[in-house]
């Protein structure tokens, strides 16, 4: 009686377990087993060069104005001409011409001029003469004569070879001699002029350097996960 029973039992679980088996690996399937594949996104890390700027002194020579002082004379009068000497005073008293003749017969001539010193100061005066001979031909002559202060001198000057064109047929210019100009003045003073100059000055400047740095990125990647995983969470 109990072996029968027994028998009934067992054949009825191999029927149970027969009808569940499918059921209960498709349920493992469905829950474990990675079928499907589905995208993520994930941090990669990954190597990158990078520039970046260094801070680095340097020294150059460079020009700079500086205004130097010196010492300078400057000259001052207070008449015209300034100069440290000047012709001293005088006056034309007139002048003229001659014509003669040598003893041979040729024909000269001469020409005079008065001047006075009216001067304190003594010297020889030179003249010299322009003429304007005979045929209207020019020469020049001169001749020197020293007079003393407050007096009149007569300076003349011979030409043997041709008579003057008329006795007043010339011109002159007197060279005065020279005195010390009372007005005349040597002034030291201090003057100031640009002066450049070097010096060292300290600059900056950025040189560029390379550094390997590491970076993480988000990519995506693929995976598989199970049906009832998918359904969950995507």
């Amino acid at each position: 009686m109990w072996e029968n029973l027994w028998k009934k039992l067992t054949s009825k679980w191999k029927l149970l377990a027969i009808g569940l088996g499918p059921v209960v690996f498709l349920l493992l399937v469905f829950s474990f087993v990675p079928i499907k594949q589905v995208s993520c996104e994930v941090e990669e890390t990954y190597q990158a060069t990078e520039t970046y700027y260094v801070r680095e002194s340097y020294t150059v020579e460079e020009p700079y104005t500086v205004m130097e002082s010196y010492t300078d004379i400057e000259i001052s009068c207070e008449e015209e001409p300034c100069e440290k000497y000047i012709p001293i005073d005088y006056l034309v008293i007139g002048g003229q011409g001659y014509n003669y003749f040598e003893s041979d017969g040729s024909p000269a001539c001469i020409v005079e001029l008065y001047i006075k010193n009216t001067d304190v100061v003594d010297g020889v005066f030179t003249v010299e003469f322009l003429l304007v001979l005979q045929d209207d031909v020019t020469t020049t002559i001169a001749a020197s004569k020293y007079i003393e202060a407050g007096s009149t001198g007569r300076v003349t000057a011979t030409y043997e070879r041709a008579p003057l064109k008329t006795l007043y047929s010339y011109t002159y210019s007197v060279i005065a001699p020279t005195k010390t100009n009372p007005t005349y003045r040597e002034v030291e003073v201090t003057k100031y002029r640009p002066v450049i100059k070097y010096g060292e000055v300290t600059k900056d400047r950025f040189l560029p350097e390379e550094l390997t740095v590491l970076k993480t990125r988000t990519v995506t990647s693929y995976k598989r996960v199970s049906l009832l995983k998918y359904l969950i969470s995507y």
